[in-house]
């Protein structure tokens, strides 16, 4: 035998030979996924099952323990519990934050010859921002601002300090607001 095999049909009668060939090659394929798409939902089957039997007695297990618990002492008592759980809780995030009161007595405790404070502004610390404080006041010089100004930056509690540029206008009784970025922790 050759081997180069040659086709006698007629060109029309190829094409439809080829024709059918693929559309009984597409129903095979159909076929084929359908069965394995029976076949998978027949498989998850018991899980679902047993994932609602599980749900089932889980429910069951609650609501026994929920009338177990369902005396009124014993609700009046998980209510105290859970009350000074809470207290105990808030108390011990206040260590962590700082205080208005501590921040300006620390504040006032900056050597301020020449400096008047007359006002405090306190925002205290939240998640993902610090701690803000403004403080206002009057200045009897130039100096005396710059010196204030440089030494509560020093503060290790203060993290930077914005003095507007514009309180350098007036030579002398000058009035200034300074902000305070930090944790303001003392």
């Amino acid at each position: 035998m050759l081997p180069e095999l040659t086709n006698l049909l007629p060109p029309e009668r190829v094409r439809g030979q080829r024709q059918l060939y693929f559309f009984r090659l597409a129903t095979v394929g159909m076929l084929v996924l359908s069965g394995v798409a029976i076949i998978h939902g027949v498989l998850l089957l018991p899980s679902f099952l047993y994932a609602r039997q599980q749900v089932k007695e889980k429910e069951t297990i609650l609501s026994s323990l929920t009338a177990t618990l369902a005396g009124s002492e014993e609700r009046q008592v998980s209510a105290r519990v859970s009350k000074l759980t809470e207290d105990a809780t808030y108390l011990a995030r206040l260590k962590d934050r700082p205080a208005a009161s501590t921040a300006v007595a620390a504040v006032l405790e900056v050597p301020h010859q020449g400096v008047r404070m007359t006002g405090y502004t306190f925002t205290a610390a939240e998640e993902g921002k610090e701690a803000r404080m403004t403080v206002s006041g009057v200045a009897s010089s130039r100096e005396t601002l710059r010196r204030f100004e440089q030494a509560l930056a020093a503060e290790p509690y203060v993290g930077s300090t914005n003095l507007p540029i514009s309180a350098y206008a007036k030579e002398s009784d000058i009035d200034f607001t300074i902000e305070l970025v930090g944790t303001l922790l003392p």
